[in-house]
């Protein structure tokens, strides 16, 4: 065995030793408890089978160890001779399956932890890391490619049967900055070294998974032009983006994902039967442990934004949970008990905005659910009504299991979209407008560092509904307040958005909700609205009661106050810590893998991206077909830069990296531009000014990629590169998304000096006429 490889199975050992001490830490904490069931029993004594297991695979390493590296080295061979025809097909093959399986573990990890939706980059950065490693080893050695099928087998079941455990309570909120709808956050130290280690067991264990990913990527493109594999490796890409979009459209369960997954991979494997056989063994036991029911009243939906789960109880209300954290209850207010004392708390609740509007024509709700809200403005015969969800699925819960309807009454729109872009977008006025239910806490995207709900309370946001009032209209919008600062934070973003005004609070009597009133000559009743509903308004007046309002730049509403993210920090230092580490153990020589300008210009990348999908989703909405557009048109760019420079001679070096500062100014310029446009103009101005910038980093790479040593060593290094852009973007939690713009000129900065310092120290200021065509 190699050195490489005995650094592998050094790194593997500390990864299952840190696995092995993580669980038996969870298990001396969590469960001293008598074991009642079959879940208890598998997870109780899960330490025990994970040491024997260990144990008897090392010492039993002399049998298995010497067929196994016999068979990888053929499967090798095997991919040597595939390059030899249609490389471009294989490459794109191989790019399309990486992006693909990026994707669905992103989506995979925050629906099953809602934690990966706080550390919204933790899942894409072991991606990263893992493809980086990959990239930069793929052209030497043997090709580990058989082993994602298991890897993926045993990762995706773990979570899964996690999910069900009393364990998946304590993680689901790993920081203390930012709050979490009733959600436990770790204040004890066990609390804390578990959710961590969860964390960091994850990310180095999904990190394996893509490596040999990237290593097969990388093994093809070695057989062609530099240029031209970057080409069908883009293409790929988009490929591998449309077909995960496209099972998200049709709301396919994560089965149908795994199935394609692995499919993808089948060509690679189909020479070697026994590799085929693990890997269909694998996807097979992993899809049937899936369809496993740990609960027998609950039913799982995989919506293009989420999973969730619907609840069916006797004698009590349908119940929806988002990503296995509760989001609401299907109520039944309209029907023979409306008059009892449980039924009259809750209609009280909904009906709160009608004490205000009697018989109001326009009423529009935005985050309108399942549509308890919408058969409340039906009760109070409201003339006519505009639901909004992003959510199909949520809808359509709605249209199928309320009892009153809503939906399908004759004086209801229901709209399927955002409600930032619709309240911008229409030219409707409202007498009414009321806010639902639009906590749900969730990932929109996994490239994306947009939260559903991040751009809907901010500052702006109330600014353009108020617009959308008819004069002596109202908005209302009730929240449960985890704590009185967040109380205080909307008020002051109300206070903002009215020049000046505040509105009226009231303490309602269904799930601890607060009920925030504002508008026009607003003042509070004479008489009681209802028994137990309170008037709260100086409770959170008080200036005793600190908060900063949210804003489109700083968009993070479950920070009560600007606060630097020491909990992100100290999980960003252990995670470069590991990458470090796993970056010496899997690349022996990293000179020879290492492009310092492709390295920054991937850190670059990566925060112009982020900064670009959230400026352009407050245009067109936060919806996740609006979110796969941006991404794939990303792509796009990088393709026509790349084909750019293939078909022309590779742009001076000056010219390339100017262009790109004076696009990444003119869009600081715009966003911060006060101009009054029309909304077309707006569009067509901030898309071309926001994604140009991305077509000069793509120019600027390929340029760096044709005259680099090896498109293992640009690939590699970049991806490396974005892993740092992926960690300076929680620096946005605390100066704002707009200071992503101030990184991002740094990170190219640097990347241009490197690549200054390079090509002076060679003479070179251009490349050779003709080195950079296909």
């Amino acid at each position: 065995m190699r050195d490489t490889d005995t650094g592998r199975s050094g790194t593997a050992m500390t990864m299952a030793g840190f696995g092995l001490a993580w669980t038996l830490f969870v298990y001396s904490y969590y469960w001293k408890r008598t074991v009642t069931t079959w879940g208890d029993f598998l997870i109780a004594y899960s330490p025990v089978a994970l040491l024997v297991a260990a144990i008897v695979l090392w010492n039993t390493r002399s049998r298995w160890v010497s067929w196994l590296l016999r068979k990888l080295d053929a499967h090798s061979r095997d991919l040597d001779d595939m390059a030899e025809s249609r490389v471009g097909l294989w490459i794109a093959l191989a790019a399309a399956s990486g992006l693909f399986m990026e994707l669905m573990i992103i989506r995979l990890h925050s629906s099953y932890f809602q934690l990966f939706a706080y550390f919204k980059n933790v899942s894409l950065l072991s991606c990263f890391l893992g493809l980086g490693i990959g990239y930069a080893t793929g052209n030497r050695g043997r090709i580990g490619t058989p082993f994602v099928p298991v890897l993926l087998a045993l990762q995706i079941g773990a979570m899964y049967f996690l999910r069900y455990q009393p364990v998946a309570e304590s993680l689901q909120s790993p920081i203390s900055e930012q709050l979490a709808f009733g959600l436990r956050q770790p204040r004890e130290v066990a609390h804390l070294l578990t959710v961590y280690g969860f964390l960091i067991a994850t990310f180095i264990f999904n990190s394996m998974c893509f490596v040999p990913l990237g290593q097969l990527a990388s093994r093809l493109m070695s057989h062609t032009d530099k240029l031209v594999s970057y080409s069908w490796n883009l293409a790929g890409s988009l490929t591998g983006i449309g077909l995960f979009y496209l099972l998200s459209y049709l709301w396919t369960p994560p089965p149908v994902w795994i199935l394609a997954a692995v499919l993808s991979l089948i060509p690679f494997l189909i020479r070697r039967r026994s590799f085929l056989v693990i890997g269909t063994v694998s996807t097979l036991s992993l899809i049937a442990f899936l369809s496993v029911q740990f609960r027998n009243d609950q039913i799982d939906t995989f919506s293009p934004y989420q999973i969730l789960t619907l609840i069916v109880q006797r004698n009590a209300p349908p119940e929806i949970r988002v990503n296995n954290v509760y989001y609401q209850r299907v109520l039944n207010l309209g029907g023979r008990e409306a008059g009892s004392p449980a039924v009259a708390k809750l209609t009280d609740h909904y009906e709160l905005p009608y004490y205000f509007k009697k018989r109001p024509a326009d009423v529009l709700i935005v985050g309108s659910g399942t549509g308890n809200d919408v058969a409340a403005a039906v009760r109070n015969h409201a003339s006519r009504i505009d639901a909004v969800e992003i959510d199909p699925a949520i809808q359509q819960f709605g249209r199928m299991l309320h009892p009153e309807s809503p939906y399908e009454a004759p004086n209801v729109q229901p709209i399927i979209g955002d409600a930032r872009a619709f309240i911008k977008q229409t030219a409707k006025t409202y007498d009414l407008i009321v806010y639902g239910l639009l906590d749900s806490h969730t990932l929109l995207s996994g490239l994306s560092g947009v939260r559903l709900d991040s751009y809907v309370y901010t500052v702006e946001a109330f600014r353009e509904a108020r617009s959308r009032l008819k004069p002596g209209g109202l908005i209302v919008m009730t929240f449960s307040l985890i704590r009185p600062e967040l109380g205080k934070k909307l008020f002051l973003m109300f206070e903002k958005a009215f020049d000046g005004q505040g509105p009226i609070v009231y303490h309602t009597n269904y799930d601890d909700g607060y009920t925030f009133l504002i508008g026009e000559g607003i003042e509070t009743p004479h008489a009681s609205i209802a028994p137990g509903i309170e008037e709260v308004t100086e409770r959170f007046a008080s200036s005793r009661l600190h908060a900063d309002p949210s804003t489109d730049d700083w968009p993070f509403f479950y920070m009560p106050q600007r606060t630097y993210p020491r909990s992100y920090m100290l999980m960003i230092a252990v995670l470069l810590m590991i990458s470090v580490l796993l970056v010496y153990r899997w690349v022996p020589a990293p000179g020879g893998t290492w492009s310092g300008p492709c390295f920054f210009l991937g850190a670059g990348f990566m925060l112009i991206e982020t900064k670009a999908i959230t400026e352009l989703a407050l245009v067109y909405g936060s919806t996740w077909i609006v979110i796969g557009i941006v991404i794939a048109s990303i792509l796009l760019m990088a393709f026509l830069a790349n084909l750019l420079v293939m078909r022309w001679r590779s742009p001076h070096l000056l010219s390339a990296y100017g262009l790109l500062f004076v696009s990444l100014l003119a869009g600081m310029w715009l966003t911060r531009s006060d101009a009054t446009l029309p909304l077309w103009v707006s569009r067509l101005l901030l898309t071309f000014v926001l994604t140009l910038p991305l077509f000069f980093s793509g120019l600027a790479f390929s340029a760096e990629l044709s005259r680099a040593r090896s498109v293992a060593s640009a690939l590699s290094s970049n991806l490396m590169g974005a892993m740092l852009g992926g960690l300076l973007e929680y620096n946005s939690m605390y100066f704002g998304f707009r200071s992503l713009y101030y990184l991002a000129l740094g990170m190219y900065a640097l990347a241009l000096l490197a690549s200054l310092s390079h090509h002076f120290s060679s003479g070179e200021t251009r490349v050779p006429a003709g080195a950079a065509r296909s």
